[in-house]
């Protein structure tokens, strides 16, 4: 077998591992998600509130509006749908080659999408809408609720900042690259 077919195997062996790690990632934050979901609501009834500290309690709230409650009418939820599993094609389409430059992006990746396949699903399944139930007091009148898929959106994103750091780093070095022969020809 020759050198550049051992690599071309490898590349996509590495490939499918890197779909299948990001599948895994996916699945198990939605899974961990919904179950949560689940067990707030079981526990905290229709609109239960239980205090944990000063700061922090269990609250359970429905939100029927896109991400951060925001309503934009009667099409809110065809809208949610299909902005959700755009995004969740165009993750899938770029997972592989940023992994390729930053392993993180798989991580990252995964857990942005099991997120946003756990809000979706509880969306479309909840007669209620999706369940908040991590309430945040940040000043005496304003609590923030979320739920484990909204830790999930936002720890991803945190983590898709080195990444997006990485790829300027080496979009700039390219640049730089490509602009080395360009001065050559110019002074010859």
């Amino acid at each position: 077998m020759s050198l550049s077919r051992l690599s071309a195997s490898s590349s996509t062996i590495l490939q499918d591992l890197v779909v299948r790690r990001y599948l895994g990632i996916a699945v198990a934050a939605t899974a961990l998600d919904l179950m949560t979901k689940e067990a707030a609501v079981r526990l905290l009834g229709n609109t239960g509130f239980v205090t944990i500290t000063d700061r922090l309690s269990f609250t359970l709230v429905w939100n029927t509006g896109t991400a951060g409650g925001l309503m934009l009418g009667p099409g809110t939820w065809l809208l949610n749908v299909f902005m959700t599993v755009l995004a969740l094609g165009l993750v899938l389409s770029v997972v592989r080659p940023m992994a390729a430059v930053d392993p993180r992006a798989t991580m990252a990746m995964g857990l942005v999408s099991g997120g946003a396949i756990g809000n979706l699903l509880s969306m479309v399944a909840g007669p209620h809408g999706v369940a908040d139930f991590i309430g945040v007091r940040l000043t005496e009148d304003t609590t923030m609720v979320a739920n484990v898929a909204d830790l999930f959106l936002w720890s991803g994103s945190l983590l898709l900042v080195p990444v997006g750091m990485t790829l300027y780093r080496l979009a700039k070095l390219e640049r730089a690259q490509r602009a080395v022969p360009n001065s050559k020809a110019k002074l010859a």
